[in-house]
């Protein structure tokens, strides 16, 4: 019963700690990602320059992928708009569905539609007090996650070690060497892939002005989230691209998904075995469950935190699973070479998958 009593107290603090919770995990994501970053940096510029140059960075970039995005949404719903609500008038009196579209009033259920998303997206709208205080709590949390990222740069390792010496002086050498392995390859596996990721949101944005699509910076920033998916990334990214091509010919859309598949193909047989060359190998089927997990639990903090930290989980069960009996590592030709990608990576962050050392 006390076991039990235990549990539940604990699950109901977790439950309504979800909300610090989550912005810890964020910070810590933020951190042990800035690391090597901060590192590098801080051999040519002071700690608070480096790390202000790189919040400074990253809020541009956040803030203007933002502003590029809703302004692209504002025009597709006014377009919207204007122009649904007549055509679905136009077929109201065409044959041979016409009668059944005037009867279910297709017209005026379009118009209501285009009128409620553009008050939904209308910064001065009548919901100005509850958007402004959407935003404003949202820049108060995003405050808080900045404060507690700068708090484990600095003093995360201090704090890892204390835990990792918990376990005991004969098992904290294996733990810290193992969590040093696992944070580096982590790290060498989310650079490769975000170089990937970044690639293939550049073609899509590229495609999308090029053949005339409207949003391309929406696909492009869908097609860099869909780009950590190992196997189906890339014709998942290229798909909205072709059912937006259609509007233009079929045969743009053909030849998008065409493209797709064939970057998918090339992706599969050159790109992905030199990434688990290099790293370790993830696989599709643990990236969609902590991506589901993460995205249904906590939305999109959750795919942000989510991903980093399964990359860890994984890279630290192939480091134990790469070990041999009684604590020793295992032969040096039994292990990829994620340590040495990560390394370069990681820089003097040693073991700290929340921050780096002072």
């Amino acid at each position: 019963m006390l076991v039990v009593g235990v549990g539940l107290a604990v699950g109901g603090i977790l439950v309504r700690a979800r909300h610090p919770l989550t912005w810890f995990l964020e910070a810590a994501v933020i951190a042990g990602l800035a690391a090597p970053v901060v590192q590098r940096l801080r051999r040519r510029v002071p700690a608070w320059l480096a790390v202000g140059g790189l919040t400074l960075a990253a809020v541009v970039v956040v803030a203007g992928l933002a502003a590029a995005g809703f302004s692209e949404v504002r025009s597709e719903v006014d377009r919207f708009r204007t122009g649904v609500p007549d055509a679905a008038a136009r077929l109201e009196s065409r044959a041979p569905l016409g009668g059944y579209l005037a009867d279910i009033d297709l017209s005026g259920q379009t118009r209501d539609l285009g009128r409620a998303l553009a008050e939904r997206i209308d910064l001065g709208g009548s919901d100005l007090p509850g958007t402004a205080t959407a935003v404003g709590g949202r820049l108060s949390a995003a405050f808080i996650v900045w404060v507690l990222a700068v708090m484990l740069l600095f003093a995360g390792r201090p704090m890892l070690d204390a835990a990792v010496d918990a376990t005991g002086p004969r098992r904290a050498p294996v733990v810290r060497a193992t969590l040093s392995r696992a944070y580096q390859r982590a790290l060498g596996y989310l650079a490769l892939t975000t170089l990937r990721a970044l690639t293939l949101a550049a073609a899509v944005w590229v495609v999308a002005g090029v053949l005339g699509i409207d949003m391309p910076v929406v696909l492009a920033t869908l097609a860099f989230a869909l780009g950590y998916l190992p196997q189906v990334g890339v014709v998942l990214a290229g798909l909205p691209v072709a059912l937006l091509a259609v509007l233009n010919s079929p045969g743009e859309a053909l030849a998008v998904m065409a493209g797709a598949v064939a970057l998918q193909v090339l992706d599969a047989v050159v790109l992905q075995p030199r990434i688990r060359a290099r790293t370790f190998r993830m696989g599709m089927l643990p990236t969609l469950l902590v991506t589901v997990i993460g995205v249904s639990l906590y939305g999109a903090a959750g795919l942000f935190v989510a991903v980093p930290l399964g990359c860890l989980g994984m890279a630290w069960l192939h480091e134990w699973a790469e070990r041999g009996d009684g604590g020793e590592a295992a032969p040096a030709g039994t292990r990829d070479a994620g340590a040495d990608a990560g390394g370069d990576v990681a820089g003097g962050a040693g073991l700290t998958a929340s921050g780096a050392s002072s």
